[in-house]
């Protein structure tokens, strides 16, 4: 039973003494720095927070540019009646601070809407009420205008109109970016939500396979070997306990992957003997690597029962793990490229998906082999 289980150019993975502490550091979902909860609120990731709220100072000087920018803008086109360069960008910082700070630190109350209104009425509703707002805030710029600057912009219809201009186009570009933070930041959320309800079905699916399966070897050992019986009834345990312990984890070292996987091929090892042959290869620079849990197991289980099983004579499964990408391939009857994919690969490759990883087939001559590119 020649088997060979080791870090690439270093150190065997062996037992427990190995294992370090578990990875768990996917990013939590984390209120705005400020900002109260709200019963029914969805909680966006802290880049999708208003950057005034983050960064202060950074936010005045961007709104400094872009209301100097503004007023240049409106100065150029000789719609304002306000004298001199200068004097139209300071009018354009002052506006620009004020309504996209007004529409920064005041959110529309999307989550106060009554939960039976339609969508659409909802939509309406936010649209009168980010009018009503933005006719507020560009009469408290109109206002600051006239005490910090002594410019009456009310009192003449050609800089009123480019005020209104000034805050439209400042409130634009305030809305389109946060409709695109908010999408991006409830994209990545639903990724993750969608990878979580895959892992519970696989969770689901998993356990009582790999149980089953030690079960019949340990069976199938009893009669005639006791000793190696019981050898694979202490696997079990520890493979059962490296599960378990995955299963409470966002994610975890690759080497704890890489570790559970000897566990499985070790007890697969003492049903099949000599027929199976497998090498676990880690490269020390991704032995450290979250992952999460369970991502491999299911394909290795898989180069089991569709390349190995059904295979006459020995099989050798390699898994090696370098470059960023795990390649996971066998030496047995090989696989249709028509053949659909079970469960199990389906979820791991959405698993791999919403963490910006990915599953190719790749051509292994003889066999079948499967490369992941993790995210």
């Amino acid at each position: 039973m020649g088997t060979g289980v080791g870090v690439m150019g270093c150190n065997r993975l062996e037992n427990d003494s190995r294992r370090g502490p578990l990875v768990g550091n996917s990013p939590p979902l984390v209120r705005c720095p400020g900002q109260p909860p709200r019963p029914g609120r969805i909680l966006a990731p802290m880049d999708a927070c208003p950057l005034i709220r983050q960064h202060p100072l950074r936010w005045a000087l961007q709104a400094v540019v872009l209301g100097s920018l503004a007023g240049f803008g409106i100065h150029l086109t000789g719609m304002a009646g306000v004298t001199g360069a200068l004097r139209s960008m300071e009018v354009g910082i002052i506006l620009t601070v004020v309504i996209w700070g007004g529409f920064d630190l005041v959110d529309a109350p999307l989550e106060r809407f009554p939960k039976a209104w339609r969508p659409e009425w909802i939509g309406l509703a936010a649209v009168a009420w980010i009018l009503v707002w933005f006719t507020l805030l560009i009469a408290v710029a109109v206002t600051l205008v006239r005490l910090l600057l002594g410019v009456n912009l009310a009192g003449d219809r050609h800089m009123m109109i480019a005020s209104v201009l000034i805050g439209l186009a400042i409130s634009g570009f305030m809305a389109t970016r946060e409709t695109v933070a908010r999408k991006v930041a409830l994209d990545r959320q639903l990724a993750k939500a969608e990878a979580r309800a895959a892992f519970l079905s696989l969770q689901a699916q998993l356990s009582p396979h790999t149980l089953f399966n030690a079960l019949n070897t340990i069976a199938s050992l009893i009669p005639e070997e006791p000793a190696r019986a019981e050898e694979a009834t202490v696997r079990l345990a520890a493979l059962l306990r490296r599960i378990l312990g995955a299963l409470e984890q966002p994610e975890w070292a690759l080497r704890e992957e890489f570790s559970l996987l000897e566990d499985l091929l070790r007890l697969e090892e003492l049903r099949f003997g000599d027929r199976l042959r497998f090498e676990l290869a880690l490269a020390p620079a991704m032995a450290d690597q979250p992952i999460q849990p369970l991502l491999l197991l299911p394909l290795v289980e898989n180069a089991l029962k569709h390349g190995f099983r059904p295979k006459v004579g020995p099989c050798t499964l390699r898994v090696t793990a370098r470059d960023g990408a795990v390649r996971i391939e066998d030496d047995g009857v090989g696989r249709l490229g028509s053949a659909p994919e079970g469960l199990g690969l389906r979820t791991v490759r959405e698993r791999l998906a919403a963490c910006g990883g990915s599953l190719r087939w790749v051509d292994a001559g003889v066999g079948c082999a499967v490369e992941v590119r993790l995210g």
